[in-house]
């Protein structure tokens, strides 16, 4: 049962009956998939290849990855891992994922396993649709009813075998006369010696009421005793085998009743003439007819009788005996409690939105949001609730001892504090899975001992809300004695402990404490004062008085005075007061006189009147402030901005129009002061801090909206171009949002601490899992309608003459497959003479002839070229030879090992044996012989032992021995490795690539780092790859062109999802800032990207 608050995970149902012997996952590709969740007004997102349902970013690359479901589907042939979630319609809430594989057949080619007909079996229907009272982990019954499985659309007819319709289901619509009738013969349960019983005579029309007249027993189905085939009584027992003579009619009633009746009026006795005068003296006796029964009665049913009322409930699992309880003592509570059941029972309630089961420690709260007929939900909006006064906190009940466990908010209240109840989002949400105690652990382990593990602190404290990093920081002093925040300021140093501190503070503690700095030593820096003071409400303004003479026993507005001179002192102090107006009215003439009262204080005279300016912008409300704006443009040949511009300057000028352009649109205002931190040459890092750490929770994708219409680019692009580092990778990950990344489960610290907390049977569940085959995606597939000779022309067209047309080559190689290219160049040798490779290498130049080159390759030639050309010539790239070699399954291994053989008549192994040494060269040396296990079964116990292996070792010894990481690397089976590395975490306390790096170093440790992160993730894997080869000055031409290429048509869909998991950007905006012209345009292409136009950065309105 899923925790309070939480949504249900949704269920994966074929919609099919039960087939005996038949795994429930195997279905063909007529059979409909459903998918229901429990928890009411929810969306249902899912995936058919594998990767998590993202249901905020459902198009990846240009290609939608993730479905909404909207009815049942059927699926395409072939291995297929559904994974779905159920999201609340507001988006705040999502279940966890459900998994479930189908093996999905061809129609007609789903066969039972153990017969040979193709007919179902006559299992009853009814256990299909039953619906358990449990709600437990294990089995879960779909709601759906019968009638939906009956409209659905019968499948047109097709000559492939059918399923035979079931004996059962028609036996059922037949007349009760044929459903008590023996109308088969019982062949199966004949008797021994084979022989069929005798047929049986013709059923008797008429109903069938069998009636007992005798008192023996009533024999409905009208066959005398033993007259069953191979079920014969004799004296109480039951013999087989002994065949009967055939009953000569079918009777309602038993066979002596037969019997009795019929000798009482036989047909074949003679009537003397005696027996005639008898009959004809004997006195008729008045026949009495039977008193007539009165009629019955209607029998009403009988009213339902209210639940038991019980002390406790039925618990375990038995959600609808709970939710009985629960009717009933609301009944109870309602007949005791008058005002309550006159609350009730007057207006007319709709159907349920919301329900939600709290547990408070003593006790528990149930809160339901019932609809309102006539009213949708949400159409109106109250403002939130802001209390201006602390109350007195209720006096607790006695406890004996026990501390009620507080929940924490979803947000800080600060938030709810702002100007206007305007539709806003932020970015940075709570975490659904949240442990303070756990999270303080991850952090303490990323701080202790020589370095840190920034990845860990940027995964906990950028995808929390910052009640929930409150609570981190309390459950760290209890648990560590330290203060977190004393910890970070060790531990990080520069703009990443800048933004790590203000992450840590509560909304009103970070404001003050940029006020403070703003202020103290020499100088003032006013731009930190306009930027906060002139953009909170008077709520927050008072919050922030309040924690500055907390924290720093000062008064701020001194502070302010004592800093600050002339019209910008008295701005900000009129600020400080806290005192505009909060009214929504707008009052027209109020506007026209202050629009006078400006343009008379500034263009209508000589000189300017400050204060007119201060008094309206500082004591009006937004909408009066609008309403003024507007009415100012009328009688003005300028709008209020150039009114300002004109008439102030400096400090002063700032503030005024921060004040403007936050009463015209804040978030665009805040997405202008951001485009001002990053443009030109360095960065405002400070205020870029500030900005997304105080607007990350409140309205940042309005930030970024308005951001993109300003500048024509991603904010998220801005920020990678100009920092980088660990900085970088914080302020990305509040500007993106989402769920945090699950990279720290996979390696390191926090997949180490993961292991400690599973059973071996979820571990099995977890490798088994990994070990499954997940549903690859190329970029590059076969063009339709291919014609080679066509392509030949084209490119031979294109080289041909001055110039080249590199657009018509790209149009060609980037968009055929492999299969395709091949046939092209033979295609072109043939008709024109010449080398295709050849004619493209001496028109083209640097990348762009690296990629057409390896493009008209098979991939096993593309694989031996690459590896010659490492190990030919003065010197080796090793790191050729450990993308290669290291990365590659057994069979794909052989085939360049040939290639090699073909193309330069050598030996691959002889080369490299050559080229390298020691323990490097007796991994490459191990990986050639191509024998690794790629069965996915393990072995747990060898598990064991391979970890305790590898601990001894390494971890354990003096110095390593590095032949037996060399033995379990190379020869175990992908999923066996998986296991290891669970052991070896639990047995070392350490990670294996930890453990990799303390013991190993050089090309040797980059071929084992290999192997692991291959067995890990290959896409992750890759990914990496392609960042390290764009990563710095320069790029990294070959390595580039080699993983585009061996990728392009295997999984580079799901490279382009984990480049973007772990460097918060896209494939294609690191490809178009570090490579151009028509090499980026083909590398574009081989991605499955459009290649993106330069941005027309235009300034817009307010912000000129």
């Amino acid at each position: 049962m899923p925790s309070a608050g939480a949504v249900c995970p949704p269920l994966i149902t074929p919609v099919r009956r039960h087939i005996p012997g038949l795994a429930t996952n195997k279905i063909d590709t007529t059979t409909l998939i459903e998918i229901t969740t429990e928890t009411p007004d929810c969306k249902i997102y899912f995936t058919s290849d594998g990767t998590k349902p993202s249901p905020f970013q459902r198009k990846i690359g240009g290609r939608e990855i993730t479905f909404k479901y909207k009815a049942p589907f059927t699926l395409k042939a072939g291995k297929r891992t559904l994974k779905a979630v159920a999201v609340t319609r507001d988006g705040i809430r999502e279940s966890d994922v459900m998994t479930k594989q189908f093996m999905v057949e061809e129609t007609g080619q789903l066969s039972h396993p153990d017969s040979t007909t193709d007919c179902y079996s006559t299992d009853d229907y009814t256990s299909f649709f039953d619906t358990s009272d449990l709600d437990t982990d294990t089995t879960q019954k779909s709601w759906t009813s019968s009638s939906t499985i009956k409209n659905r659309k019968k499948p047109k007819k097709s000559k492939s075998p059918v399923r035979a319709k079931s004996p059962l289901r028609s036996s059922l619509r037949r007349s009760p006369k044929e459903a008590w009738a023996s109308s088969q013969t019982f062949d199966n349960f004949g008797a021994e010696d084979g022989r069929h019983s005798p047929p049986q005579p013709p059923v008797p029309e008429g109903p069938f009421n069998p009636t007992n007249y005798s008192g023996t027993q009533i024999n409905v189905w009208g066959a005398p005793p033993g007259s069953w085939p191979g079920m014969n009584a004799s004296n109480g027992a039951v013999t087989f085998g002994v065949p009967v003579p055939n009953n000569p009619y079918p009777t309602q009633t038993g066979f002596l009743t037969e019997n009795m009746i019929n000798n009482c009026n036989p047909e074949n006795r003679h009537v003397t003439v005696g027996d005639l005068r008898q009959m004809m003296n004997k006195r008729p006796k008045a026949i009495e007819e039977p008193p007539k029964e009165p009629p019955k009665a209607i029998e009403l049913p009988p009213p339902p009788k209210e639940p038991e009322l019980l002390a406790v409930s039925p618990g375990n699992g038995d959600f609808k005996g709970n939710i009985q309880h629960i009717y009933t003592h609301m009944l109870e509570f309602a007949k005791n409690n008058k005002d309550f059941r006159l609350r009730v029972a007057e207006p007319k309630i709709g159907r349920m939105h919301e329900a939600k089961f709290e547990d408070e420690g003593d006790g528990y709260r149930i809160t339901l949001v019932m609809g309102k007929p006539g009213v949708p939900r949400g159409s109106l909006r109250k403002p939130p609730k802001v209390e201006t006064k602390p109350k007195k906190p209720p006096t607790p009940p006695p406890s004996n001892g026990k501390k009620k466990k507080e929940t924490p908010p979803k947000s800080d209240p600060y938030f709810a504090m702002e100007t206007e109840d305007l539709p806003v989002e932020g970015t940075v949400k709570p975490y659904d899975k949240f442990n303070a105690e756990q999270d303080a652990e991850v952090l303490r382990g990323a701080m202790k001992g020589l370095g840190t593990d920034e990845d860990a602190i940027t995964n906990i404290l950028a995808y929390r809300s910052n009640p929930q990093r409150q609570e981190i920081r309390v459950a760290f002093k209890t648990m560590y004695g330290k203060d977190l925040l004393e910890e970070l300021k060790s531990e990080l140093s520069g703009h990443y402990l800048d933004a790590c501190k203000g992450l840590m503070m509560a909304p009103a503690e970070f404001d003050a404490y940029q006020l403070r700095k703003a202020i103290k030593g020499l100088g003032t820096d006013e731009d930190v004062l306009i930027e906060i003071l002139c953009t909170r409400s008077n709520t927050q303004i008072k919050e922030i008085i309040k924690t500055y003479k907390t924290l720093f026993n000062k008064d701020l507005e001194k502070d302010i005075i004592g800093d600050t001179s002339g019209h910008l002192k008295r701005l900000l102090v009129s600020l400080v007061q806290a005192n505009r107006s909060d009214s929504k009215e707008v009052d027209r003439n109020k506007a026209k006189q202050d629009a006078k009262a400006l343009l008379d204080a500034g263009e209508g005279k000589w000189g300017t009147d400050e204060s007119r300016f201060n008094v309206i912008l500082a004591s009006r409300s937004y909408p009066q402030l609008r309403a003024t704006f507007d009415e100012y443009e009328k009688i003005s040949k300028k709008n209020i901005v150039e009114a300002l511009k004109s008439e102030m300057s400096g400090d002063l000028l700032r503030g005024m129009l921060t004040i403007v352009r936050c009463v015209r649109n804040k978030a665009a205002h805040f997405a202008y002061q951001l485009q001002k931190t990053m443009k030109g040459l360095g960065t405002d890092d400070d205020t870029l801090v500030r900005v997304v750490v105080s607007r990350c929770e409140i309205d940042m994708v309005q930030i970024k909206e308005e951001f993109q219409k300003m500048t024509g680019q991603t904010l998220e692009q801005y920020i990678a171009d100009d920092i980088s580092g660990d900085y970088r990778n914080i302020i990305l990950a509040l500007v993106v949002g989402g769920p945090p990344p699950n990279t720290a489960s996979k390696s390191g610290k926090g997949f180490v601490e993961a292991i400690k907390n599973k059973t071996e049977e979820e571990l099995d569940e977890e490798v088994r899992m990994e070990s499954e085959d997940v549903q690859e995606d190329p970029t590059v597939k076969p063009a339709e309608n291919f014609n080679a000779e066509s392509d030949a022309e084209a490119l031979r067209k294109a080289m041909k003459g001055f110039g080249t047309d590199e657009q018509a080559i790209i149009d060609i190689l980037g968009y055929r497959s492999n299969a395709q290219r091949l046939e092209i160049v033979k295609t072109y040798k043939t008709m024109f003479g010449k080398d295709l490779i050849k004619d493209l290498e001496g028109e083209l130049s640097g990348g762009l002839k690296v990629l057409c080159r390896g493009l008209c390759m098979s991939l096993e030639n593309f694989d031996a070229m690459c590896l010659n050309k490492a190990i030919k010539g003065l010197g080796t790239d090793e790191q050729v030879l450990v993308e290669v070699i290291c990365t590659r399954t057994n069979e794909q291994i052989r085939k360049f090992k040939e290639a090699y053989k073909t193309l330069y008549g050598k030996s691959l192994e002889e080369d490299v044996a050559g080229d390298t040494s020691g323990h490097f060269k007796r991994l490459l040396i191990a990986l050639l012989q191509a024998n690794r296990d790629e069965s996915k079964e393990f072995d747990r116990n060898k598990a064991k032992q391979d970890a305790q292996a590898i601990y001894e070792a390494g971890e354990k010894k003096w110095g390593t021995d590095e032949s037996r990481f060399n033995v379990i690397l190379v020869s175990r089976s992908y999923a066996q490795l998986r296991a290891t590395f669970q052991e070896y975490a639990k047995l070392a306390n350490k990670d294996i690539e930890d453990t990799l790096k303390s013991e190993m170093s050089g090309d040797l440790l980059k071929g084992m780092l290999a192997i692991v992160r291959c067995i890990r993730g290959k896409a992750s894997h890759f990914a990496t790859e392609l960042y390290k080869s764009m990563k710095g000055l320069g790029t990294d031409d070959d390595r580039l062109c080699r993983v585009i290429v061996s990728r392009c048509e295997v999984d580079m869909v799901q490279i382009k999802e984990e480049f973007q998991k772990q460097y918060k950007q896209t494939l294609a905006m690191f490809l178009a800032d570090d490579i151009s012209g028509d090499y980026k345009n083909l590398c574009f292409a081989l991605i499955g990207e459009s290649v993106p136009k330069p941005a027309k950065k235009e300034k817009k309105g307010w912000f000129s």
